[in-house]
């Protein structure tokens, strides 16, 4: 829970406490801006943006909270949309703190995830599968979807729960255009 609130506490942030501070400036199609929290366990807090709007470099991360005896995983994701493209394969780090039962290794560069862990008694894994992220919706009211494929099996026998799974089907977060964000 912690790591959910240093999260929250991180996405509120900077601009709440600039009070009558000169803000950056997007481009003039706006930043894209995705912020979520989902309750379903484990609790995940999602967050990402594009100094350049929809299309261009986004940034993405999803911090799950849990106790110490889950596995709660971080992942802090790159990619770029090119113009008038709509699918893209991420590449990023991704944490997963041991626990005292549990032991992983998650990979992710250019699409491909790699899994490799260790569950007491007996468990051993070795799995690969996809991460993709589509620009989905309209281009009034745009989503991201992230559809991770391959690794649902390996997951659940170290007892690791994706953040891009949501009960078999794929994440979709919804994107806010504004006109002035920090860090662009």
């Amino acid at each position: 829970m912690a790591a959910v609130a240093i999260a929250l506490a991180v996405i509120r942030g900077p601009d709440q406490f600039l009070v009558g501070a000169a803000r950056p400036t997007c481009s003039s199609s706006g930043c894209a801006v995705v912020s979520l929290s989902r309750t379903f366990p484990p609790t995940t807090v999602l967050y990402g943006a594009s100094c350049s709007g929809v299309y261009g470099h986004w940034f993405f991360n999803a911090v799950e909270g849990g106790g110490n005896n889950e596995l709660r995983a971080s992942y802090a994701l790159r990619w770029s949309f090119a113009p008038h493209t709509e699918l893209a394969k991420p590449s990023g780090s991704i944490t997963v703190p041991a626990t005292p039962s549990a032991q992983v290794t998650l990979t992710l560069h250019e699409g491909t995830l790699n899994l490799r862990g260790t569950r007491k008694p007996n468990v051993r894994v070795a799995a690969s599968g996809t991460l993709a992220v589509q620009l989905s919706g309209s281009t009034t009211v745009p989503s991201l979807t992230f559809t991770e494929t391959g690794l649902f099996k390996a997951e659940g026998a170290l007892g690791l729960v994706s953040p891009f799974d949501v009960d078999g089907s794929p994440l979709t977060v919804p994107v806010k255009t504004v006109q002035t964000f920090r860090g662009c």
